[in-house]
């Protein structure tokens, strides 16, 4: 089988260099990037299985992200429309639980804060991936 992929989307190099060695340690591939310019990218090229998304990012917001992303419009490819659509998305956030309402209107898979339990994410995205 192989590597299931993550894209983690956080603007802080440090969170994410510690992030993406444990994930990967767990056997995952992970791509991170510090904006939602650079996700789309990624995403757009090859989806990923799973996207940690974080609230804060320096030019959108994860949720205009999340909406986007949910409202993906693919008119060639009806398939890689679906696809992109319903993208497992685990927010990952420093500011609390005050917005978790906000996103689970957008049909995310789990709400985590800051700082991460990287085996607690483990189990989350393991159940994510089935």
């Amino acid at each position: 089988m192989s590597q299931r992929r993550i894209l983690l989307i956080d603007d802080e190099a440090v969170f994410c260099e510690v992030l993406k060695a444990r994930l990967e340690g767990f056997g995952y591939s992970v791509t991170a990037v510090p904006d939602s310019r650079q996700a789309w990218q990624e995403v757009l090229a090859e989806p990923p299985d799973v996207i940690l998304l974080d609230i804060r990012l320096p030019d959108e917001d994860g949720y205009t992200f999340l909406k986007k992303l949910r409202s993906f419009s693919e008119p060639d490819d009806a398939s890689q429309e679906e696809r992109i659509r319903k993208l497992p998305v685990i927010v990952i956030t420093g500011t609390g639980e005050g917005m978790k309402s906000l996103f689970e209107q957008e049909q995310i898979t789990a709400y985590v804060t800051k700082p991460v339990d990287s085996s607690a994410l483990k189990k989350i995205i393991e159940k994510t991936l089935g």
